[in-house]
């Protein structure tokens, strides 16, 4: 996190969405619990079954927050330079697309690079973020 200064200007610009959010969330209750109630007074089967899980709690605007918060604060800024994280190459087998690495590269199989290491000027950077599970 930053200095104090620079906190308190994220924060209000934070503030706006959301509270926006949390309209939105206490309004949906609200339809919710107007519905369950209509139900309940029409003496409808549908009224009864089911529990009903507000959407407005403590550790749902504490998750909205810490969203907004990592939006905020995050390394990468639209127009500004691409971060260089390490990652690691898999190894070319049948279950994995080939990728074409210049001869020569620091580039090894299985061994910990940057990302940036696999940029190339006549072709974009395509990054798949995948998992097995």
């Amino acid at each position: 996190m930053g200095s104090a200064s620079e906190d308190l200007l994220v924060t209000l610009q934070i503030l706006p969405g959301f509270f926006s959010n949390c309209l939105f969330l206490a309004l949906y209750d609200s339809v919710v619990l107007v519905k369950r109630v209509v139900a309940l007074l029409s003496r409808s089967r549908s009224a009864g079954c089911g529990e009903w899980r507000r959407m407005l709690t403590s550790e749902g605007l504490r998750s909205i927050w810490n969203s907004f918060l990592l939006d905020a604060y995050k390394q990468v800024k639209l127009g500004c330079e691409a971060p260089n994280s390490k990652v690691v190459k898999v190894p070319d087998g049948p279950r994995w697309s080939s990728t074409v690495v210049p001869c020569g590269s620091r580039i090894q199989t299985g061994g910990e690079c940057r990302l940036l290491d696999f940029e190339s000027t006549d072709r974009p950077l395509v990054v798949n973020f995948g998992s097995a599970t």
